[in-house]
């Protein structure tokens, strides 16, 4: 009973639609519930705390994506952070594919490897013509993956 109460609060919070900036996030408690139903159904059976496990962690993804975005977009900004957030749902909140956390998880992933490159470029660790070497080869607004143009300079 107190994981379902536990549940049902979480779920109410996560409801809550944020846009911020240009770019809307929002929860769907629908598809993260079926997300959540698939992988944990076994033979038609539910497996309620394996259930609600996925379903603290689709909440907490989402809480995390909100607090990245806002991270990124306000505090340490990141160039292109709207292409990568777009990019991150494109690719983890589908019909076939619903996972929030590792929406949160390549937000981060993307971001502190443009803040690395950001310090290396300030240390003067690295040149502005390999930067935009590995930037044409690896950036674009549709997949902007800032940590092959990280990998990219490691090389």
């Amino acid at each position: 009973m107190l994981k379902s109460l536990k549940f049902m609060i979480l779920c109410a919070i996560a409801l809550v639609a944020t846009a911020a900036n240009s770019t809307e996030i929002k929860f769907d408690q629908n598809l993260a519930v079926a997300h959540c139903e698939d992988q944990w159904t076994k033979r038609g059976i539910l497996d309620g705390d394996m259930f609600s496990y996925c379903m603290e962690q689709q909440i907490e993804g989402y809480d995390d994506t909100l607090y990245l975005y806002n991270k990124y977009s306000n505090i340490e900004r990141v160039e292109l952070i709207d292409e990568v957030v777009r990019f991150a749902l494109g690719k983890w909140v589908t019909r076939k594919e619903y996972q929030m956390d590792m929406v949160a998880y390549e937000i981060e992933v993307q971001g502190e490897a443009y803040l690395n490159i950001a310090y290396e470029l300030r240390s003067g660790n690295i040149g502005a013509g390999l930067l935009e070497y590995c930037k044409s080869n690896w950036l674009s607004k549709r997949e902007p993956q800032w940590d092959m143009v990280e990998y990219c300079l490691d090389r």
